[in-house]
């Protein structure tokens, strides 16, 4: 197996993870960022327009994801395609184990992010890439003037339900409760976009068809009543849970398995650091994906200078 020695190794190439390595590069460490798709950025770099990003123009989360890619090589960072599949608490060094090397480093900064819910639903599986997506800027363009469904009611289903609502027919949003749980100026847009709909208390039963999506079968949370619409395209927007279980049971986490840190990052293993949205408390905007980042970056680099590793 081939091996790496470094000062910080970074576990999750999203917008988050970028940033610690970068930060962390530029403090003066040797860094490995461990990613496994070949296209870092995480859920982010499918976000056709960063909403909550300052700038004075429009930024995709692809542009940025390669802004921050960029400035971390030109750091001197080493990026990894690979997945991680354990960590090990071993002095000096931390071992992290991807699956075709091993990482040692003396801290390591968890920003792995989070995996998308799955409705669990009959017939999701079945027919994914195939009219289920997570991804209205990857798959929507394939739904051009046809009728399509979006499960979620907070701000990733109502940016997706305006952007589907550019250049499909119609766009049946899927709300469990009776109100949403997004943004102010999502919700107005919404309200004012002719091809949105509201299907409130309402959740997916089944997703039909047989080569390809066909509709999805509603059930009523009020009354029970069961309905079919007719769909060609499933967008599910359903919450995520965070990616951690290669973490060893030394690092604590909460019920759902978010990591416990203080306000610096620092988890409850000295040395290991925690960041983005596999962190409990972190607020879900990219400005604190960015900021958390460069916080456990500077708290990891500020642990190895005192132990004079740095």
């Amino acid at each position: 197996m081939l091996g790496l020695e470094c000062d910080v190794a970074v576990i999750g190439g999203g917008i988050c993870g970028l940033a610690a390595a970068a930060e962390a590069a530029e403090l003066g460490a040797s860094v490995v960022c461990i990613e496994p798709s070949p296209l870092p950025g995480g859920q982010v770099a499918n976000v056709g327009v960063l909403g909550s990003y300052p700038a004075p123009t429009s930024v995709s989360g692809a542009v940025l994801a390669e802004t921050l890619k960029e400035r971390f090589a030109t750091l001197g960072g080493t990026l990894v395609e690979s997945r991680v599949t354990a960590v090990q608490i071993a002095a000096p060094r931390f071992e992290v184990t991807t699956q075709d090397r091993m990482v040692r480093a003396h801290a390591v900064i968890i920003a792995s992010g989070g995996r998308l819910h799955a409705l669990g639903v009959p017939g999701e599986g079945e027919l994914s890439g195939r009219g289920v997506s997570q991804c209205d800027w990857c798959d929507g363009g394939l739904f051009r003037d046809a009728d399509v469904a979006v499960v979620g009611g907070g701000d990733a289903a109502l940016q997706a339900a305006l952007h589907l609502g550019e250049i499909c027919r119609s766009v049946a949003v899927i709300v469990r409760g009776s109100r949403l749980r997004a943004r102010r100026r999502y919700l107005q847009a919404a309200a004012e976009c002719e091809r949105i709909a509201f299907h409130w208390e309402t959740v997916v039963e089944q997703v039909l068809g047989k080569e390809c999506v066909e509709g999805v079968v509603l059930r009523s949370i009020a009354d029970g009543s069961m309905q079919e619409l007719p769909v060609r395209g499933v967008f599910v927007f359903v919450g995520a849970d965070p990616n951690v279980e290669f973490l060893p049971p030394d690092v604590q986490r909460d019920a759902r398995g978010l990591v416990e840190t203080d306000s610096d990052g620092r988890t409850s293993v000295p040395g290991v650091f925690a960041a983005g949205a596999v962190r409990r408390g972190y607020r879900g905007l990219i400005v604190n994906a960015l900021s958390e980042g460069a916080v456990a970056a500077a708290a990891a680099t500020e642990y190895l200078q005192k132990r004079g590793l740095l």
